[in-house]
């Protein structure tokens, strides 16, 4: 639970600084572009971009400054680090290749509130690249882009982690592609009713 309550409010803020400096900076910098585009697309734009600052603060914030803040990672199962029970050697420094080793792991060893926030967390986290990209953008109104999109910015989510000292899982990358195509297949359900964002 403590692990949520570092995330949620720097989450929140993080996203309200996406949002808000996409806004200013689309207005000041790029009139041309909104004029040919609408408000609620802009709107979308804007919440894309509060998105993907949110992902970041997520994602790439390291084991160190969360442990700083009290926060005891070994009892909170977050990111297998410390000595977390019968933990899976399936790699090197952190690199977990084998894939639902983790998931598995997590299902035998952590309580079902870490194990649903660690598992479906990924999952959630990445719905928003499947719904949104193809809502603002019509050459990711196609699902064999969603699936490529969602990869590579899995893959390079856990590059950067490698570098931040949190762990690289192969779980991950299947667990957020999952995302993405929920948040493609939301899409082409609601598409017709979004007709007023959809066009460019």
């Amino acid at each position: 639970m403590k692990i949520l309550l570092f995330f949620l409010p720097r989450g929140l803020i993080s996203f309200l600084i996406g949002f808000i400096l996409c806004r200013i900076i689309r207005l000041s910098l790029f009139k041309d572009l909104i004029n040919k585009s609408n408000s609620d697309r802009e709107l979308m734009i804007s919440v894309l971009t509060g998105y993907i600052i949110m992902l970041m603060v997520f994602m790439f914030t390291p084991n160190y400054i969360i442990s700083g803040s009290g926060i005891d990672l070994t009892s909170e199962n977050f990111d297998f680090v410390g000595n977390f029970k019968d933990r899976i050697n399936t790699g090197y420094w952190g690199i977990s290749l084998i894939p639902f080793a983790t998931i598995k792991s997590y299902i035998k060893y952590s309580g079902i509130f870490h194990a649903l926030l660690n598992i479906l967390g990924n999952v959630v986290l990445f719905i928003p690249i499947g719904f949104i990209f193809p809502l603002i953008l019509i050459r990711y109104r196609d699902l064999k882009r969603i699936a490529v999109l969602s990869i590579s910015i899995s893959l390079f989510i856990e590059f950067i982690q490698f570098f931040v000292g949190r762990s690289c899982d192969i779980d991950d990358l299947i667990l957020n592609f999952v995302g993405g195509i929920i948040g493609y297949t939301i899409f082409c359900f609601t598409s017709d009713r979004l007709k007023f964002i959809l066009g460019r």
